[in-house]
């Protein structure tokens, strides 16, 4: 038996394939592959070209529409600049009119106000200068607060940079003022003229001649002509040493018109020198007071409870100052003198 495979593929009377046209059947077959790869290759590298150029066609289209868009854009952009532009310009011109307006309006507003401001300058400088009077003139220390209060508010209406000196000032001036300690005269006053009604019933020194009398009556009762012919004898020549020495202390026969004259001259001093608080003179307080004291000292009995009790109370009164050095509140009156151009009248 032949194991040969060829003698299975061939028949004893076919001539056998040698081994060079088998390689060439392979090549062929190879080949006709190829070309069909090459074939089905091209027919998709053609549909996928053929949808490429689509999808160009479907871009440029796209892309024409954007750069028309694109360009409206830009024209709408052009054109939103111009308009801002414009408006920008309209804006700037009538900021130029509006700073324009202001200063004619702030130019017509000082041309307007200027004379309100004048006269409330002159009216502020008119209140310290009363002011200034009320204290050296009256020495009335609210009078002087008020005006100068006033002063300050009307100068604070003006809001004028140029003033803040002024009111600076014044403001210490006012402080000055207010902390000034006052000497209470209003209760001196009111103790004086209480010393007044109560002089009025003090005991004086001496013998009232009343009792005296009552006493020589009842004498000449009890006794004979010649008693009683002495006892007038003695009360003449009584009268008449009374008559010639009335501070002779408690042993002067007084009548009741001398005491009365006594206390009405107490009374009178006490007066002086309530008038001289009246008057802010210390000079005239303390020589009243002196006076009153002295008087009481020498014509009144200083066992009279009354008697010393005011002695007590002038003797507190005569080392009291009434008018006390004021402060001096009138450097905002100069300062306010050198801004204002205006002619003061003379008091």
């Amino acid at each position: 038996m032949n194991d040969d495979p060829s003698t299975v593929l061939f028949a004893d009377d076919e001539p056998r394939p040698g081994r060079p046209g088998l390689i060439a059947s392979l090549l062929a077959g190879l080949a006709l592959v190829i070309a069909l790869f090459v074939a089905f290759s091209g027919r998709s590298l053609d549909s996928r070209l053929a949808d490429l150029t689509e999808q160009t066609a479907s871009l440029a289209t796209v892309q024409q529409q954007l750069t028309t868009e694109l360009t409206a854009l830009a024209e709408r952009e052009a054109a939103a600049n111009d308009a801002t532009r414009t408006q920008i310009e309209t804006l700037l011109s009538l900021s130029r009119d509006v700073a324009a307006l202001e200063n004619t309006t702030a130019e017509l507003q000082d041309r307007m106000t200027l004379p309100q401001r004048s006269w409330a300058r002159a009216e502020a400088l008119a209140l310290l200068a009363l002011a200034e009077r009320q204290l050296k003139i009256d020495r009335n220390i609210d009078a002087a607060l008020d005006a100068m209060t006033t002063a300050d508010s009307r100068l604070a209406q003006l809001r004028e940079p140029t003033l803040s000196t002024v009111r600076k000032q014044l403001t210490a001036d006012l402080e000055s003022l207010r902390s000034f300690e006052r000497p209470d005269l209003d209760r001196v006053t009111a103790q004086l003229r209480q010393a007044e009604i109560d002089a009025a019933a003090l005991t004086t020194a001496g013998i009232a001649a009343e009792a005296a009398a009552e006493t020589l009556a009842v004498g000449t009762d009890a006794q004979g002509p010649l008693s009683r012919a002495w006892l007038l004898v003695q009360q003449a020549l009584g009268s008449l040493v009374t008559v010639r020495s009335t501070a002779a202390g408690s042993s002067a026969l007084l009548t009741r018109d001398e005491q009365n004259l006594q206390r009405q001259q107490l009374q009178l001093l006490l007066l002086e020198a309530r008038l001289a608080i009246a008057r802010a003179d210390q000079k005239a307080f303390a020589t009243a007071i002196g006076e009153a004291r002295s008087w009481l000292g020498a014509r009144f009995a200083r066992s009279d409870a009354g008697v010393v009790k005011l002695g007590s109370e002038l003797e507190q009164l005569a080392g009291m100052d009434i008018a006390p050095t004021l402060p001096d509140v009138s450097g905002s009156l100069r300062l306010l003198e050198q801004m204002v151009p205006i002619t003061r009248a003379s008091p």
